[in-house]
């Protein structure tokens, strides 16, 4: 946990690198840190794109007290609550997929 933990902190700093990100992003994955791994959270990094949005945290079964924590210390600084959502989806088990293809390639068939 704490070796993905890191790589996802990493992955953080690299996008924030490239000049993406937001104040709000570095704010929660730096308090996430802060926290770590002896509250049960090891790693977090903002996911999806765009300048902000969504930070993705890795931690412990157990650990939605230290995310409630961390949740409330970033409304006190900065005045926004986040919404907070847990576990993973079930994904294309549940919601099935679409199978993208390439047109050229059918083109040759």
């Amino acid at each position: 946990m704490e070796l993905m933990g890191e790589l996802m902190y990493q992955s953080h700093a690299s996008y924030s690198a490239c000049g993406l990100g937001a104040v709000e992003t570095y704010l929660l994955v730096r308090m996430v840190r802060e926290a770590g791994p002896k509250y049960g959270l090891y790693g977090a990094r903002i996911t999806g794109g765009g300048s902000g949005g969504t930070v993705a945290v890795l931690g412990r079964r157990e650990a939605g007290g230290a995310i409630a924590k961390v949740a409330d210390r970033y409304a006190e600084q900065t005045g926004y609550q986040p919404y907070v959502f847990s576990r993973s989806s079930p994904g294309s088990a549940a919601f099935g997929f679409l199978k993208l293809t390439d047109s050229r390639s059918l083109r040759r068939r």
